[in-house]
């Protein structure tokens, strides 16, 4: 079965599938529903929690593009500034908020109807799991495993959303998603793709690298236990970066292969296994996500050429990487395509796009709908505008003596 896929769309349509549907046929602790869908393929309620957190990520999305117009002001509304959206789409925050919110819903909508029309299925076991993660998350929050607690009951329930809405429309509708996905696109669905497509796909859309890096830096700890960084002084660096210059070369040259310039800098340098990414097949895209130096490199290079290529020279640490850009024949393609979780990722990364589309145009289908049903009351109750609070200002370091000193703690207040 695939594993989640966690973007299908840019800014907002990335919580079209993550903030995806309620759930066929579940019960809900809100007095209050939004959307009602009822046919011979399915009977369901959407509570208003569930509209709410569409809302909340709405919100959300919308500040990210008010922010880069030159009216926004800091800790200030931004509901009647006009924003411009991936899409290119301009609208004023708030219409382009309650719309984008009612588009999450109506794909809300289609993920369960479509999971029920084509028979999409998931374990007990998968389900459990995503509500214990969906648990700590609400009681903790997503980064307590580095120490930092921000529980999201805090910022959620005082806006109206439940643990309940929380969990359906994000941790149990990635679960499934993953099963519609599989059902449709992996080994066994009705449109299953071959593995012949996926080498084929991974032939034309790919590009193929190898590199392995080398410090140009030194690492102690401080007197805090802390790591502290020293760049080598220009003399090592130099020397350093021209022998990798060298091997460079040859691996271009045929003289030396990657595998065996790889081993005289394990030994020179005590290169890691685990920073060394070998026979590596990416879309550009996703290259450029992971390391926007070597993409820049890559693209740039002919199949078989290597080179050096240094990140974070004006830093601290350093680290200069021996690059090379490999040709993705056929049959490279297939032994790839050859090993599980290479399959299941080129898949969601060649059918996610697919499947988003497929969202979209059953929502819209669902809508024209009569069997579809939408609480214009509850739902109008509502303003984006509800999730803005404005910080407290903080009063500067000469004013710390007065007596106003102990209300600038910069928290929070409605």
């Amino acid at each position: 079965m695939m594993k989640p896929f966690q973007k299908i769309l840019a800014a907002l349509l990335v919580a079209v599938l993550i903030v995806s549907a309620a759930g066929c046929g579940h019960m809900s602790l809100s007095k209050e529903w939004s959307y009602k869908y009822s046919d011979k393929t399915l009977d369901t309620q959407y509570d208003i929690g569930v509209y709410i957190y569409s809302l909340y990520q709405a919100y959300n999305s919308a500040k990210t593009y008010a922010e880069k117009s030159d009216k926004y002001k800091d800790n200030e509304p931004f509901m009647d500034i006009e924003i411009t959206d991936d899409d290119n789409k301009k609208a004023v925050a708030k219409d382009w908020i309650k719309d984008e919110a009612e588009k999450i819903s109506l794909n809300l909508v289609a993920l369960d109807y479509l999971c029920a029309k084509d028979g999409a299925t998931w374990d007990e076991a998968s389900m459990a799991s995503a509500k214990q993660t969906a648990k700590d998350t609400w009681e903790m929050g997503p980064y307590a495993s580095y120490g930092y607690y921000q529980p999201q009951k805090d910022e959620l329930e005082k806006h109206g959303v439940s643990f309940d809405s929380f969990f359906l429309s994000v941790y149990a509708a990635n679960v499934k998603q993953t099963a519609l996905f599989a059902k449709l696109y992996d080994k066994g669905g009705t449109q299953e793709v071959s593995n012949k497509e996926l080498s084929d796909y991974v032939a034309k859309e790919f590009v193929g690298y190898s590199y392995y890096p080398v410090n140009l830096y030194t690492q102690t700890t401080g007197e805090d236990n802390n790591p502290v960084s020293k760049k080598f002084d220009d003399k090592k660096i130099k020397k350093i970066t021209a022998d990798l210059e060298d091997a460079a070369k040859d691996i271009t040259s045929g003289a030396t292969t990657f595998d065996k310039a790889l081993e005289d800098a394990k030994k020179d340098y005590n290169v890691s296994d685990t920073d060394v990414k070998k026979d590596q097949y990416a879309k550009p895209d996703d290259l450029k996500s992971e390391n926007e130096d070597i993409y820049n490199a890559v693209q740039k290079m002919k199949n078989g050429e290597a080179q050096v290529v240094t990140v974070g020279a004006d830093g601290d640490s350093p680290i200069a990487y021996v690059v090379v850009k490999n040709k993705i024949t056929d049959k490279a393609a297939e032994k790839y395509i050859a090993q599980e979780s290479n399959r299941s990722a080129t898949l969601s990364t060649m059918k996610k796009d697919d499947l988003t589309d497929l969202l979209e145009k059953t929502a819209e289908d669902l809508k024209k709908s009569s069997a579809l049903q939408k609480n214009e009351g509850a739902i109008n109750s509502y303003d984006p505008g509800m999730f803005f609070e404005k910080k407290e200002e903080t009063t500067s370091a000469n004013d710390s003596s007065n007596d106003e000193a102990g209300d600038s703690d910069g928290g929070s207040a409605k």
